[in-house]
């Protein structure tokens, strides 16, 4: 196991997550069943997912030097995430999200990120870069994403871009920076359109130096492109129930960067990807179902039997 942390970098909320029996229209008021709070965002819950499955992860985000940040970080403490790069911003509000999940696990999400956040990445303790297993950034604080992954490809330490839906400009300004581009559909779609996600792969191959391209499609599994080769991996995910959609993506991109902090393969990465973000989905509570590691190798084991078994 390394002893190295992965870095993550990005966007850090406050969740309150309510589980309702459908999105209510305009003018409705509706009773919940559940509600949790948590910290989240897309790079929040990456890290917290490397956490549970026993990895060395530090989180660089901006917070609000009010009570909710300092709920969020106690939050993050207790996860086993490092928050030594974590910078309360005085005068600042700490972003907030409400979220509504209905009964089919689809959700409706309502952010609040402070204009009043500097964005100014000049805080960032990019000296311990050369110490990580790996940098991930998510795309929701470019100029901090910008300064790591410049840092990291610099003192040679693997990059990891989570590219999410963005100004088109903004992921132009960190595709070039990262080794592994791993977009969602719709990202995907904005960058290369009136192409299959398969030759939206390939385009963005040929115009970049990324050593491995892939993009998540939900139920459908991931689609990945490493260099060296001419055609696209389809690795499908195992067929669930879904009770909470929310941050599946994230815990997909935290495996994934575990994987690759570890020395996985690349197929048994997005595996173990696809997997951890199916757990989590049959959980509600956003990343509070993202597996701890005995739970991931035991499912790995049961999807691998019913692979060789024809189920």
């Amino acid at each position: 196991m390394s002893a190295n942390p992965v870095i993550c970098v990005g966007c850090a909320l406050w969740d309150t997550i309510f589980s309702v029996d459908h999105i209510p229209p305009l003018s409705a008021k509706v009773l919940p069943r559940l509600a949790v709070q948590a910290a989240s965002g897309m790079a929040t819950a990456a890290a917290i997912s490397i956490a549970r499955l026993g990895g060395p992860v530090a989180l660089w985000a901006r917070v609000g030097d009010d009570a909710t940040g300092k709920m969020l970080i106690d939050n993050l403490k207790r996860s086993g995430v490092s928050t030594a790069g974590i910078q309360p911003v005085p005068g600042g509000h700490t972003p907030l999200s409400t979220i509504l999940v209905d009964r089919d696990g689809e959700r409706l999400v309502v952010p609040y990120i402070d204009p009043a956040l500097d964005a100014a990445p000049d805080w960032l303790p990019l000296h311990d870069i050369a110490g990580a297993a790996a940098v991930m950034a998510d795309v929701r604080w470019v100029e901090g994403a910008k300064a790591a992954l410049t840092e990291a490809r610099r003192v040679g330490v693997p990059t990891i871009l989570d590219a999410d839906v963005a100004a088109v400009e903004d992921l132009n300004t960190l595709i070039p920076l990262a080794d592994h581009l791993l977009f969602s559909e719709p990202a995907l779609r904005s960058l290369v359109d009136n192409a299959t996600p398969e030759e939206a792969l390939l385009t963005l191959a040929a115009r970049s130096q990324a050593n491995v391209i892939g993009v998540t499609l939900g139920e459908h599994g991931a689609l990945i492109w490493q260099r060296g080769t001419l055609t696209v991996q389809h690795v499908a995910s195992p067929r669930i129930r879904a009770i909470d959609t929310l941050n599946a993506g994230d815990i997909w991109h935290g495996t994934y960067a575990y994987g690759l902090a570890h020395g996985w393969t690349l197929d048994k990465r997005v595996h173990a990807a696809n997997i951890a973000a199916a757990m989590k989905c049959e959980v509600f509570g956003g990343h509070l179902g993202a597996p701890r590691m005995e739970q991931l190798l035991a499912r790995l084991s049961v999807e691998r039997q019913a692979l060789l078994s024809g189920r």
